[in-house]
């Protein structure tokens, strides 16, 4: 949608210089853009479900065997004997950096995972090359400011909110398989969930 100082001004009763002001701050945090000849747009929000937030191009930056750290450890549960591997990629939309997702898959004793530059995808590694049957998942979504080499991959200022997702996805068996933790741009992303309520749930 393209944004017309005229029309802002008029709409607003404000000044020019107010109008142009505010519209730098929306460029500057990734509300709008503004290009020559193009004018002023309202960038395009994506919507997603929270539970499928998979219509991204990955590109994988980082694939390693992490051994078992501590908190990972943790929070998957780690068996005795049992390692993480680590596989980073970059989130695309229309080849544009929207995201970057960390995955820390759990590898039993006698797994390992062969991953392509053309699927980093943590439920394709699961259930394609691991051969794991998923359950479920356990999902935390939060806020967080964007750190140093989070803003420069996916080109936002220092500080800049990201939704994080937080997911800890668990086999058949109720072993958790994998941690993976998902940043997005939150100037380009908005999370929608439908939840069902009852009027028995509402009370008490």
């Amino acid at each position: 949608m393209v944004l017309e100082e005229r029309d802002l001004v008029i709409g607003l009763s404000a000044s020019r210089n107010t109008v142009r002001a505010v519209l730098q701050q929306l460029a500057r945090e990734g509300f709008v853009t503004r290009e020559t000849k193009n004018g002023t747009r309202a960038a395009d929000l994506l919507l997603l479900p929270v539970d499928e937030l998979n219509p991204f191009q990955a590109r994988l930056l980082e694939c390693r065997s992490l051994g078992r750290p501590p908190v990972v450890r943790d929070r998957l549960r780690l068996p005795a004997g049992w390692t993480v591997l680590m596989v980073e990629s970059l989130m695309l939309r229309d080849d544009l950096p929207i995201g970057i997702q960390v995955n820390y898959i759990a590898l039993g004793e006698e797994q390992r995972a062969d991953i392509r530059d053309d699927d980093p995808d943590v439920i394709q590694i699961l259930e394609r090359h691991l051969g794991i049957c998923i359950r479920g998942s356990d999902c935390t979504i939060s806020t967080v400011a964007a750190d140093e080499q989070t803003a420069a991959l996916v080109d936002v200022a220092v500080g800049a909110p990201m939704l994080c997702v937080d997911d800890v996805i668990v086999d058949e068996d109720g072993q958790p398989r994998a941690l993976s933790q998902i940043r997005v741009r939150g100037d380009r992303v908005a999370l929608i969930a439908n939840p069902f309520r009852t009027a028995e749930s509402s009370i008490g």
